[in-house]
């Protein structure tokens, strides 16, 4: 996943409930995931433009316990345009009782951007 220089990148969650824990780099989104906590807020709607350095970021998601009624999603938006879905329902079943997930965003400064465009 590709972001240029001046968009701003909005990640949306829903499903999070106590159980899930998404960082951006070293910034944790979301509360962590650790029983006896009360749950994060749902359906919520970040915008983490200023946690970008330029160069690749890692975005991390890690679900702790099995499926709930409502499973995870997290939507990565930018420019009105979707970058990415995630959704713990098409996730393959496993039998560990955690399960993480991680991409990589590339801010590209905007002289890198025109030359990458052309390609």
């Amino acid at each position: 996943m590709q972001i240029r220089a001046g968009e701003r990148l909005r990640l949306t969650m829903s499903g999070a409930g106590c159980r899930a824990v998404v960082s951006l780099n070293t910034f944790a989104v979301t509360e962590p995931a650790i029983e006896g906590l009360a749950p994060s807020e749902d359906g919520f709607t970040y915008h983490v433009t200023s946690w970008l350095r330029p160069g690749q970021n890692i975005l991390t998601v890690v679900l702790i316990g099995s499926i709930t009624e409502t499973p995870f999603r997290l939507v990565a938006e930018c420019a009105g345009r979707s970058l990415l879905m995630l959704d713990e329902a098409e996730f393959l079943p496993t039998t560990t009782p955690w399960r993480l997930w991680t991409t990589t965003i590339e801010a590209l400064p905007d002289d890198l951007a025109v030359v990458r465009g052309a390609g």
